[in-house]
């Protein structure tokens, strides 16, 4: 009986840019410990986002790529290659948001390899093929954002957000471990690939088992990405989250989560769990409807931001419903690709519409919508940047948010299942409205008397305008991401 070892040379091979933003979040967490003065701690968020990039050249140069080895850990494929860029450019984007917003908001200089930390688990929920390599990629995600939400040490509103996080978020890590013991009582294994045959040969001797195994894994899920009727904790933990942190879970945590979904489902699954894609769509469904519905009576921005990312959640299990109603290949590309250009669009989105807000926030110290009061006067840049975002997020044609949703609207009709792809047209109509609020506030209503011109730091004008770029880009020239994503071979 032969033994395969995992060498670093493995390693490297299956996760070099996991291992390159791990090297560098040890390294960034000893200079900032070691080093003293808020000048040479600064440095250390620009380490951060040159690691970053190193890891997106990297993570880029792999697509079309595959590299599997004995050793079941984790595997290279254009499903894990396409959610690193996704995950890395997002983050790149937070850390510029963050760095923008320092001297503003007093953030500590951890989040600077917290967030390479949380970012290195979110790739390996992409690339694991094994269910103790997923659940620690999930924890590490999970730890490190327990603590970026709280890192506000004296306010009380982050403190209660974090402890809420905490909860919720442990229960719900602890349900999807629950689950993953069951697959493993199934087939004596923790590898994806075992799993997957023992589950096509003898599904029918554990069919209790495995839908338990199934559920409990689901609603772990749904608990992480906000999810109805799982999304309760979502509007106090992003209120009290630091800015950018909020921005970083409504975006690369969700993201990541997606990636879990679909790597354990297809993978240890398959054919199996075809008649609860039904469910998963009534899911899809109720969220939508109730993070859009919800977001009419929010008066705080960031909460308002928080219950449309809970309906965009409802737009992202479309497409993983959809792709397992039809089992042809086609259909099944078709979702995942649609799932991904709206995810690229949403983090677009989503970065920018937070990186504003906190500009207004942080200027009119409130929260409110009517923090926006006349902003088109104070600072048309801001103004127009923002209307854009907002737009996207409801849906306006010649965005990334508008084609993205045309995708899965498309996808949910070639499935059949029309009644998904007409609540979907229907939601995002009352999207508009209360998107309105903002931009009414921002072109409507004059500014207060007492206002006074609004400045933006230069690197958050970097961060604003590659948002507004991207979604430009998405929204006119979308052949440039969709062709990519339909020549992909998605899976090893």
């Amino acid at each position: 009986m032969s033994t395969s070892f995992l060498s670093f040379q493995t390693l490297w091979s299956l996760m070099g840019p996991e291992l390159v933003l791990a090297i560098a979040a040890f390294i960034i967490m000893l200079y900032e410990l070691i080093v003293t003065g808020d000048a040479k701690k600064a440095v250390a968020p620009w380490l951060s986002v040159i690691a970053s990039i190193g890891a997106l050249i990297f993570a880029m140069s792999r697509i079309g790529t595959t590299v599997t080895t004995g050793v079941s850990v984790a595997v290279v494929d254009d499903f894990g290659s396409i959610f690193a860029i996704l995950l890395l450019i997002s983050t790149i984007l937070v850390l510029l948001f963050a760095i923008a917003m320092k001297k503003r908001q007093s953030l500590p200089y951890e989040y600077s390899y917290l967030v390479l930390f949380a970012t290195v688990g979110a790739m390996v929920l992409a690339t694991a093929t094994d269910l103790i390599t997923l659940y620690v990629g999930l924890e590490l995600l999970s730890i490190t954002t327990y603590v970026l939400v709280a890192l506000y040490r004296k306010s009380p509103r982050s403190s209660e957000g974090g402890l809420k996080y905490l909860i919720m978020g442990s229960i719900a890590s602890a349900t999807i471990l629950y689950g993953m013991s069951f697959l493993f009582g199934i087939s004596g294994s923790t590898d994806l690939s075992t799993i997957t045959v023992v589950m096509q040969t003898s599904f029918t001797n554990f069919p209790g088992l495995a839908y338990l195994s199934l559920a409990l894994i689901v609603v772990g899920i749904g608990v992480k990405i906000s999810a109805v009727p799982f999304h309760l904790w979502t509007a106090d933990v992003y209120e009290g989250a630091p800015t950018p942190v909020t921005a970083y879970l409504a975006v690369v945590s969700k993201a990541a989560v997606f990636a879990l979904l679909i790597r354990l489902t297809y993978m240890a699954f398959g054919a199996e769990v075809h008649m609860w894609y039904g469910v998963i769509g009534w899911i899809a469904v109720i969220t939508m409807i109730v993070g859009n519905f919800g977001a009419l009576a929010q008066k705080n921005v960031k909460r308002l931001l928080a219950y449309s990312s809970i309906g965009n959640a409802g737009y992202m299990l479309i497409p993983f419903a959809v792709s397992g109603l039809v089992k042809t290949t086609s259909s099944f590309t078709q979702g995942l690709s649609s799932l991904l250009f709206y995810l690229f669009a949403y983090a677009f989105m989503t970065i920018g519409a937070f990186a504003i807000y906190a500009v207004v926030a942080s200027h009119e110290q409130s929260d409110e919508v009517d923090a926006f009061a006349g902003l088109y006067k104070r600072n048309p840049w801001l103004a127009g940047t923002m209307a854009l975002f907002l737009l996207a997020l409801a849906g306006m044609p010649l965005t990334g948010g508008f084609v993205g949703k045309l995708m899965i609207f498309i996808a949910a009709f070639n499935a059949g299942q029309y009644w998904l792809g007409v609540v979907l047209f229907a939601t995002s109509v009352v999207a508009f409205y209360y998107y309105f609020s903002i931009l009414r506030a921002m072109f409507m209503t004059e500014p207060k008397s007492d206002s006074k011109s609004m400045h933006t730091p230069a690197v958050m004008h970097i961060v604003i305008v590659l948002c507004a770029v991207g979604i430009l880009w998405l929204g006119i020239f979308p052949t440039t991401l969709s062709g990519v994503l339909g020549n992909l071979h998605w899976f090893a």
